[in-house]
């Protein structure tokens, strides 16, 4: 089974910040969306000064979403984070989560049936006979490892 771009948002959220449980979501998911309405050097979109992003969310949340994004590898830098880009599943992410407003996001993740079966980086939920030892999702949010 081939997962719709929202089911592919649906598990990379719960991946890397899933513990909202439904009253958690519209801040970390409305943190996303800021941050990514922040980005934009010069006539690079895709890439960020700390400074903007901390005029815009806050120094606690700026750094907060660098270095949870900076492990998802969302975002990559030389030799600062305090300017970086965004990977190409970052691009992805950025142009999913703009394209949408944040009640649509938090729906999404909130309002899901208790039968969803949940992808992973290294677990897919998804085949054919639902788990299978070595399978992976192709989640355009993810590094394919």
């Amino acid at each position: 089974m081939t997962k719709t771009i929202e089911q592919s948002f649906i598990d990379w959220e719960s991946h890397v910040f899933g513990f909202g449980y439904g009253t958690g979501e519209d801040h970390t998911i409305g943190a996303l969306k800021a941050f990514f309405e922040a980005f934009g050097v010069d006539d690079r979109p895709n890439s960020y000064d700390y400074r903007a992003l901390e005029g815009s969310l806050g120094p606690a949340v700026t750094w907060l979403l660098i270095n949870t994004l900076a492990h998802a590898r969302i975002i990559e830098y030389g030799t600062s984070p305090r300017f970086a880009w965004l990977t190409a599943e970052g691009e992805r992410l950025k142009e999913f989560v703009t394209s949408k407003s944040l009640d649509e996001l938090v729906t999404l993740c909130t309002e899901r049936s208790e039968d969803y079966n949940v992808c992973y980086p290294d677990a897919c939920n998804c085949g054919p006979n639902g788990y299978e030892e070595g399978r992976k999702c192709v989640n355009p949010f993810w590094k394919n490892r």
